[in-house]
């Protein structure tokens, strides 16, 4: 069932009657200010008094039966408000023209007018339970110091006289009369404490039950004071408080919230109880002058307690707060801070880096570490990291930072006034050879190796996460260099920078890439045969970002297949529109060692080839040098998947790292794609071109196809012609082109009839 409050609440009818019945008991209130002497007419306090005192409990009975949310609380608030109201037009119409001295006590009207407590008690308790379920010790602790301060000094003005039976009263009247202050001290702290336990809300809903608590304490202690004195008439502004308390607890039910509610924090919210524990306290002092009733002396006593029980928590607790804020930035291994402390920092001193400065950031890595726990345990990596840290702490000059990132891994965060790339590499080293003398881990000290990349802000990058990037670029040059220190270099080896990765996620979830297609070409009739797909990506500041480095980046963050996947849909539709327009043209594409090992891509490549329509001898997939060093059976058993479905296979950059011929024979592959390195110095060298023919024929000697890369001029045309290679691919027959260009190149070309489309690459 959908929760009604807006719809009830904030409907043109409820709203109406609210208004009304607000109107109403507000005249009414007012006419009790207004001296009209002894004129004052009898209807005001008659069937007008009894209609609005009804008129304000429909109120309060309607946010219950109309409204599903907190019912058991408002429908106690409600009865309660009935109960009274009730009560009291019992009393009119029974005792309005009777003397005081001739009501009886009790009477069925004090049953009605008590009945008030209990129900307002519940609902007031649970509808603070329903606001706020969990409830820590001090929560609990500010409302019982808030209410016996508040009952405190309620009591101490109060009950000194009111709880005193008078001469000659009987019990039953006596305890009648004393339920009337004792029902209010008990109102007043309840109503204090929800409060408290709802962090007093800024919320309208709390302030009006507590307002209206407090409207009946002062109307009750008034009207008692009257009856001992033999004041009290009808019509007064006591009546007037009677009407305002019942009409505020009844519009409270009936208040919409339009917004969240915040508590209140901070100091404010330490500031309520304060104010009421000096309250408390003013009420003992001034009982060591004046006599006050027992129950005032025990509630300051009790809230004085509380309060300092309170303080003790509070104190407790920050120092908990205190304690778990250094843990939660301090590594607990070596002893430095945490990522969480470089995150922290690096913006600020970036932000105020003054000018002239640098700030280099140092990556430190503990090599072979995984080595040395294998070997000696992880306790002894545990010691050098600890060591490590420890000798760091002593090294850096105050201002600097130092965080264990994870691992074996730590980063440096320093100022410096001036000073080159090359001195920063010079500091590190020195700081380096410091950090790396041999560490007592087990029996014997064991020389520990350090690598350091190094990126410097603002000259590599002025955004924390892009110079963290960086230098975690540089220190893996260093890894891969077996080199001390490295300081990042944007340029080294044309590699995109790792802070673009967020740039390419985002470009994947949207797929905006675009396919290149450069042409093959058949040696023997020196015409295209097939057109290699590559896949780029136009980077708004960057500009375009070729396949190689774009599936370098995309390996870092995992995108390699599904940019595969990109690829090879996008070359297959394409393929199958220019073979439907006549061009008897085939299609290849690159993919991973990580893809010939994915299980699921030979039937995702199928199931793409019988979407498009095209012969799947149509598609050749190249396979990166790479595979080679993977397990050979491992590696046949994945490529037969895809020759089972009739996809050609080549083996791409051949030549470039000196590969095995002998494993071309176990090799399920119908191509080989001869790296430019390979073939380029055979130009000038005779020794170099008989090794390339010699590749061709064995590659030929096992049914397989050769094709050379890179081929940019006519001498190397000539040269691998002469080799007896099949095809050709390079800037001399085109450059790689986009889906636009490809569309004229093709109208270049003769169409061949659909039934003579072989779907081929080059021939053997």
């Amino acid at each position: 069932m959908p929760d009604t409050d807006p719809a009830v609440l904030g409907s043109p009818v409820y709203r109406a009657a609210k208004i009304l019945v607000v109107t109403l008991g507000v005249l009414y209130a007012l006419s009790t200010l207004i001296p009209f002497g002894n004129q004052r007419p009898a209807f005001l306090d008659t069937w007008f008094y009894s209609a609005v005192l009804v008129a304000t409990s429909l109120l309060a009975l309607a946010r219950p039966l109309l409204v599903r949310r907190n019912r058991l609380a408002w429908a106690c608030v409600g009865a309660g408000v009935a109960s009274w109201a009730v009560g009291d037009i019992y009393w009119s119409v029974n005792f309005a023209a009777t003397p005081p001295a001739d009501i009886p006590v009790p009477s069925l009207a004090d049953v009605f007018y008590v009945g008030l407590y209990p129900l307002a008690y519940i609902g007031f308790v649970v509808l603070a339970r329903a606001t706020t379920r969990r409830l820590p010790v001090s929560v609990w602790l500010d409302g019982v110091v808030t209410s016996l301060a508040a009952g405190a000094v309620f009591s101490a003005v109060t009950l000194a006289d009111l709880l005193s039976p008078g001469a000659g009263q009987a019990l039953a009247e006596t305890i009648t009369n004393l339920s009337y202050p004792i029902g209010d001290l008990v109102l007043m702290v309840v109503a204090v404490a929800a409060l408290a336990m709802v962090r007093w809300r800024t919320d309208p809903v709390w302030w009006l039950l507590g307002l209206g608590a407090g409207a009946f304490a002062v109307a009750d202690t008034a009207y008692l004071f009257g009856l001992a004195n033999d004041t009290y008439t009808d019509g007064t502004w006591i009546d007037g408080s009677w009407m305002i308390g019942l009409l505020l607890m009844a519009l409270a039910g009936s208040t919409l919230r339009r917004r969240p509610v915040d508590e209140v924090r901070g100091f404010a919210a330490l500031l309520v109880p304060i104010l009421f524990s000096l309250c408390a306290l003013g009420v003992l002092i001034v009982g060591t002058f004046v006599p006050l009733h027992a129950i005032s002396i025990i509630m300051a006593s009790g809230c004085l307690v509380a309060a300092g029980i309170r303080t003790a928590l509070t104190f407790e607790q920050t120092r908990e707060l205190t304690r778990k804020r250094v843990e939660a930035t301090t590594d607990e291994l070596s002893g430095l801070g945490n990522r969480r402390v470089l995150d922290s920092a690096l913006p600020s001193m970036l932000a105020g880096l003054p000018p002239g400065a640098a700030l280099p950031l140092t990556i430190v890595s503990v090599d072979r570490l995984r080595e040395l726990n294998r070997i000696l345990g992880y306790t002894a990596g545990d010691m050098i990291l600890s060591a490590v840290g420890a000798r760091l702490r002593e090294a850096l000059p105050v201002g600097a930072v130092a965080v264990r990132l994870g691992g074996a891994e730590i980063a440096i965060l320093r100022t410096v006034a001036s000073g080159t790339a090359e001195s920063v590499a010079k500091e590190t080293e020195v700081l380096l050879r410091r950090l790396g003398s041999p560490v007592v881990a087990g029996p014997v000290p064991v020389q520990i190796e350090l690598s350091a990349g190094v990126a410097i802000a603002p000259v590599h990058a002025t955004t924390s996460a892009k110079l963290i990037h960086c230098a975690a670029d540089a220190l893996h040059e260093a890894k891969t260099n077996r080199s001390e220190v490295e300081i990042y270099d944007p340029g080294r080896h044309g590699d995109l920078p790792s802070y673009l990765l967020p740039d390419l996620l985002r470009a994947a979830e949207k797929e905006q890439f675009s396919v290149y297609y450069q042409p093959m070409i058949d040696l023997t009739t020196r015409r295209p045969v097939a057109l290699e797909a590559q896949l780029r990506w136009h980077h708004p500041v960057h500009g375009w970002i070729e396949a190689g480095p774009l599936r370098q980046l995309a390996a870092q963050v995992g995108l390699t297949r599904h940019l595969t996947r990109i690829l090879l849909l996008s070359a297959l539709q394409n393929c199958a529109v220019w073979r439907r327009n006549g061009y008897d043209l085939g299609v290849a594409a690159d993919v991973s060692v990580a893809g010939v090992l994915d299980s699921h891509l030979p039937y995702d490549v199928a199931k793409m080839i019988n979407k498009v329509g095209v012969p799947a001898g149509a598609l050749t997939l190249e396979i990166a040098e790479e595979v080679l060093l993977v397990d050979a059976r491992r590696t046949a058993m994945a490529l037969g998947q895809f020759r089972h479905f009739g996809v050609r296979l080549s083996l791409d950059g051949y030549g470039r790292s000196a590969p095995s011929l002998t494993r071309l024979r176990s090799m399920p592959v119908d191509e080989l794609k001869l790296d430019p390195s390979f073939v380029e110095p055979m130009v000038n060298s005779t020794q170099d071109a008989a090794v390339v023919r010699s590749t061709v024929e064995l590659a030929r000697s096992l049914g397989i196809t050769t094709v050379v890369e890179g081929v940019a001029s006519h001498e190397l045309l000539d040269a691998v012609t002469l080799t007896g290679c099949s095809g050709a691919q390079g800037s001399l027959f085109g450059e790689p082109m986009s889906e636009e260009g490809l569309h004229a190149w093709l109208a270049s070309l003769q169409r061949v009839p659909a039934d003579h489309q072989s779907g081929r690459g080059p021939r053997q």
